[in-house]
């Protein structure tokens, strides 16, 4: 008896309590692999598909970025293009403005010289005139003293 008391008392030999704890460990691991695993499974790949496609959106929206920004640099290269391109036009436009204003400037110019020119030169010519008309008669009156003046 005294090896059996010693046995019952040693904890390596199994025993019926040992049977009981593991059908009840089987029982739980079974009952949690039937029905608590599988809905963690279903969460945890729904999760992985939400991944999945939020990385597939985070890609598209990557290259529809790409591609708008390409698009805006376009469109900003052909906007300094056609804005030099018009700075261009404006400033030809405006040269020619400014040589058709300098020549008709020139030309009124010239046309108000011409005009006071002519003028100047008929009031010259009536002055003249008018010099000649009066000189004429002192020239002479004056011309016969000196030689009637001498005379006497």
């Amino acid at each position: 008896m005294n090896t059996e008391i010693r046995a019952a008392e040693n904890f390596l030999i199994p025993n019926g309590t040992f049977f009981v704890e593991l059908a009840i460990f089987l029982i739980v691991f079974a009952v949690i692999w039937l029905f608590v695993v599988p809905p963690i499974r279903e969460v945890l790949d729904q999760r992985e598909a939400r991944v999945t496609e939020a990385a597939a959106h985070r890609r598209q929206a990557r290259e529809a970025f790409a591609a708008a920004e390409d698009r805006y640099r376009s469109a900003l290269a052909q906007a300094h293009a056609d804005a030099a391109r018009l700075r261009g036009q404006a400033r030809n436009e405006g040269r020619a403005i400014l040589v058709a204003h300098r020549d008709r400037a020139r030309d009124q110019t010239e046309e108000m010289v011409a005009t006071a020119t002519a003028e100047l030169r008929t009031q010259a010519a009536a002055a003249a005139a008018r010099f000649d008309t009066h000189l004429d008669p002192m020239a002479h009156d004056l011309a016969d003293r000196v030689i009637g003046g001498g005379q006497r």
